[in-house]
């Protein structure tokens, strides 16, 4: 009986950790926070003590770049967050990708995108430009991202 309650209770504390909402702070005192309700995922950005924004929703969402800091606040106007959720588009291979880009200005703004890839894209930002490639695969579009632009199709 012992043995049974203490592994329920390994269970439940396994089960709580998992439930730990995933935050990264960002410039500014923002956070970026994903939490699991509802067996979606929702990310939200907020100042530190203040009331958090939805930004994003569905079965999983991803932070896959940050660009904060004073030099890429100037190049993009904003820190930015881009961001992969898992898609509702069919793929003939691979689980699609939606992914957004998020200014985190002084209110955050509606989220740019989605882009829809069904295989992963790796992001890098610099220069004020997000760049969206798949490494390797001269078969799938890359992207690149401005502010004054958004999203443009870049030729392999």
């Amino acid at each position: 009986m012992r043995t049974r309650l203490a592994l329920a209770g390994m269970i439940l504390t396994t089960t709580a950790a998992l439930a730990e909402p995933q935050v990264v702070r960002l410039m500014d005192d923002k956070v970026a926070t994903i939490t699991a309700a509802d067996g979606m995922e929702v990310l939200s950005i907020s100042a530190s003590g203040s009331e958090q924004v939805e930004m994003l929703s569905g079965a999983e969402v991803d932070i896959v770049a940050v660009a904060d800091g004073t030099e890429n606040e100037a190049l993009f106007g904003a820190p930015l967050v881009v961001a992969s959720v898992t898609g509702t588009q069919t793929c003939d291979g691979g689980d699609p990708l939606d992914y957004y880009v998020v200014k985190l200005g002084l209110f955050p703004e509606d989220p740019f995108g989605p882009l829809t890839s069904c295989v992963p894209l790796a992001v890098k930002a610099e220069d004020g430009v997000v760049t969206l490639i798949a490494p390797g695969r001269p078969d799938v579009p890359s992207w690149t991202w401005t502010a004054a632009t958004g999203f443009v199709q870049r030729e392999n």
